[in-house]
């Protein structure tokens, strides 16, 4: 019956917008001309306000515009974002088709999705056709680690000067867009129109049942809003927490912890969360070496390791987080720091209650919960070889995705999906909003050509030297900043 479901669907949409367009003109039409009570007259003084009419879109837009049957071409590895399925169950997965739907149907275009699920030969193949100079794709959705390094080989076109988009829309991920942006020149952007954008930020999932016996009458949400959550009392809560269960005397596997982690990216999102900077801008927008510039990332390496090295604290096995996700969905962790995603996918059968609060603050000064996101989001790109009329018609798509993912796609995952379906009680909904608060990146934690986005995964155990590990680190991180630099000016436009 996909065939079917197609149509269904398409034909509702199809008379949701006639009938929206209806109304707007209508609504602007009006009635008869007598001035409302109260008012002066035929000058028009102190008549009533014509009552504003809703916006159909929260795009700028046209509400309607016939570009042709155009058929855009968009390259990606994100199936869950882009893989309009007709079939489509999964509640995230209907609205991911009926977006789609209804951006072609708004403007008379087709969306051919291509999709490689090989994260590096997306990139190869994209690379290859650019310099073919081929006009083969209009869209590039992909794997960020994987492909943010196209930009300095001239592979990217300057979104900051493509028609359509406003990027200073809420639905673009502003903050984390301009940390990938080199002067005046932007060559990536994210934001709603990518379920990773919400689902690969960095939290603390937090086992609520063991929480309440080991520290009776203590309440893990207002030591967040009291914005005393940070590394030193995930340190104190985690170290009081540690039981030998299986009574022999060792810390080992069988027992509970405190906390656990892995040798992974949620390192990663740890430091960024705990304020590290990795570079900074100069007067005209070029990135500068930071790190070594304050005593940030010493003090987080050192309370890192502090924790690390605690016998309240098991190192789990590198395996995208699955090691430390099962040892917490059984009960036998208080913490983990992990993805929001982990909810859906790692931890949907556990058993105990469980809260998802902001990863920690370096310390109570740090005046705000921060995160970042996973190396692996989605970032969107438009290729250079991209003709007139598959930028003009790309960038509707984008903008008008971009904005229907904000008003549908992303509530519903965030309320039915997310919220709901997983997380256990009304507080840690709250405390996702908070978290996704303040996205951020850094320029040289993102171009992972620098080595700097996993610095800190090999010194989880070894706070001591760190200041002097990180000094002798600086030739060759600015040596590689440089280099991203000059191939940047090298390929701008």
């Amino acid at each position: 019956m996909k065939n079917t479901f197609s149509l269904t669907i398409r034909s509702i949409l199809s008379f949701i917008l006639a009938a929206a367009l209806l109304a707007g003109v209508l609504a602007s039409c009006g009635g008869d001309s007598k001035p409302a009570p109260g008012g002066a007259g035929a000058d028009g003084a102190n008549l009533a306000a014509e009552p504003e009419v809703e916006k159909l879109y929260l795009d700028d837009l046209p509400e309607r515009e016939d570009l042709g049957g155009y058929k855009v071409r968009l390259l990606t590895s994100d199936k869950r974002s882009f893989e309009a399925l007709e079939d489509a169950i999964d509640v995230t997965d209907v609205e991911v088709y009926k977006r789609q739907l209804l951006v072609e149907e708004r403007f008379n275009v087709v969306i051919d999705t291509i999709i490689d699920d090989n994260w590096g030969t997306n990139a190869t193949t994209l690379k290859n056709s650019v310099l073919a100079g081929s006009d083969d794709y209009d869209i590039y959705a992909c794997y960020g680690y994987w492909s943010i390094g196209l930009a300095t080989e001239g592979i990217m076109m300057n979104l900051k000067t493509a028609p359509n988009l406003n990027l200073d829309n809420p639905y673009w991920g502003a903050k984390f867009n301009d940390a990938m942006a080199y002067k005046d020149y932007m060559y990536w952007i994210t934001g709603d129109i990518a379920l990773s954008y919400t689902d690969g930020i960095y939290a603390t999932y937090v086992n609520l049942m063991k929480f309440a016996s080991k520290y009776s009458g203590e309440n893990i949400y207002q030591i967040v809003k009291d914005g005393k959550w940070t590394l030193d009392n995930l340190f104190a809560y985690a170290d009081g927490a540690y039981e030998d269960l299986n009574g022999d005397g060792k810390e080992n596997q069988g027992d509970f912890f405190g906390y656990s982690y892995s040798k992974e990216d949620m390192i990663d999102g740890m430091s960024m969360a705990a304020g590290v900077k990795y570079t900074t801008r100069d007067a005209d927008g070029v990135p500068q070496l930071y790190i070594t510039k304050d005593n940030t990332a010493v003090t987080f390496a050192e309370k890192l390791a502090k924790i690390g090295t605690s016998k309240a604290t098991f190192l789990a096995n590198s395996d995208d987080g699955a090691s430390m996700a099962k040892l917490f969905s059984d009960g036998l962790a208080l913490f983990i720091v992990g993805r929001i995603n982990y909810a859906a996918t790692k931890m949907r059968d556990m058993q105990d209650d469980f809260a998802i609060i902001p990863a920690p603050k370096l310390n109570e000064e740090q005046s705000t919960y921060l995160t970042t996101l996973h190396d692996g989001t989605t970032l969107i790109g438009l290729p250079k070889t991209i003709s007139d009329q598959g930028l003009n018609v790309s960038t509707y798509v984008l903008e008008a995705m971009a904005a229907e993912s904000s008003r549908s796609l992303t509530p519903v995952y965030l309320d039915v999906a997310l919220k709901n379906k997983y997380t256990r009680d009304a507080d840690s909904a709250d405390m996702i909003d908070l978290i996704r608060e303040n996205i951020i990146s850094d320029f040289g934690f993102l171009y992972t050509e620098t080595g700097m986005n996993n610095f800190f995964r090999s010194y989880v155990v070894k706070g001591e030297g760190i200041s002097s590990i990180i000094a002798k680190s600086e030739k060759m991180w600015s040596k590689t900043l440089d280099k991203i630099i000059t191939n940047l000016e090298a390929n701008a436009g």
